[in-house]
């Protein structure tokens, strides 16, 4: 059955970027993914490219960076309850357009609507 999402976080920064923005691939509306890392905190990984040797084409899944303290509240329920999530990339700046705090890459994330029942 087809469950419908609510969004949860409409625009989140990402931070403490792992990657080169501009050299990722990364596209707006790219489908990203929560993951927990073992700080306790939430990562976003997503799928980007990574030549091989510097020619040859490769993607590879990795941790873009982190989610901050309000959008981890937010999300971890949803995380360790299994609930489904989507993650999307709906804001990009790269190294070479962005001023002096750097990269940007921001996510928006919809869940699914809680139990009938469910009490916070």
């Amino acid at each position: 059955m087809h469950e419908t999402l609510r969004p949860l976080i409409h625009k989140a920064q990402v931070l403490g970027l792992q990657i080169h923005v501009a050299r990722a691939g990364l596209c707006l509306g790219d489908a990203a993914e929560a993951v927990s890392l073992d700080d306790g905190t939430i990562g976003v990984m997503a799928r980007i490219r990574r030549p091989f040797l510097g020619v040859i084409p490769r993607q590879k899944n990795m941790v873009l960076g982190r989610l901050g303290p309000a959008a981890s509240r937010i999300l971890m329920p949803e995380l360790t309850q299994g609930r489904p999530l989507r993650l999307r990339i709906v804001g990009l700046t790269p190294e070479h357009l962005a001023g002096p705090d750097g990269a940007e890459v921001h996510i928006s994330a919809w869940g699914a609507p809680p139990p009938a029942g469910y009490i916070a």
